[in-house]
This record gives C-alpha cells, sequence and structure tokens, in this order.
C-alpha cells in the first residue's frame, strides 16, 4: 500500500518519538532526515489530527547566543492510533 509523503512524514516522527529516549528537534532530523521546521508543523498537525499528547520538556537554555530553548520531546498519548498495530504496521519506515 501506498501512503502520502505526509502520512509518511508523520508515521516516521512517530517511529522516531517512541523509540527515541528524549529526542531534541534535532535528533528527530538526524533520525528521520524531515528538516526541523517541518518537524514542528509535523508534531502539531500529529496533536490536532490524530489526538495524540506529545510533550516539549523544557530543559536549560543552551550556549550563550543560541536560538531557542533545549529540551526533549516524550509521546505520551498515542490519540486514535493503536500502538502495537502501528509499530506492528509501520515500525520499520
Amino acid at each position: 500500500m501506498a501512503i502520502s509523503r505526509d502520512i509518511k512524514r508523520k508515521f516516521e516522527l512517530v517511529n522516531a518519538l517512541s523509540k527515541k529516549n528524549r529526542p531534541s528537534l534535532n535528533d528527530l532530523h538526524l533520525e528521520t532526515g524531515i528538516p526541523e521546521s517541518t518537524i514542528k508543523r509535523q508534531i502539531s498537525a500529529l496533536r490536532e489530527e490524530f489526538g495524540m499528547e506529545i510533550l516539549f520538556i523544557r530543559g536549560a537554555r543552551g550556549a550563550p547566543g543560541e536560538p531557542g530553548t533545549a529540551g526533549y520531546y516524550m509521546l505520551t498519548n498515542w490519540g486514535i492510533l493503536e500502538r502495537a498495530a502501528f509499530l506492528s504496521r509501520y515500525g520499520k519506515l
């Protein structure tokens, strides 16, 4: 079954969030190859469209002059997705 590029990216992010421990935005980028700005949009879409709870846990600020806030993401609720069925079917994307 062919899936759209948009859904494939969402599923790649779900996989990375479920497998990585405390992934930062950069970790998710390195794991998936998806640009960081797109990751932010896709996480927002996963929250809205799939009812997933993906928290951003803020950490200490980065080095002086470094933009943004350090932190990591945590998948706490799979929303409408059934975890075991998802990982069985799409866990190897």
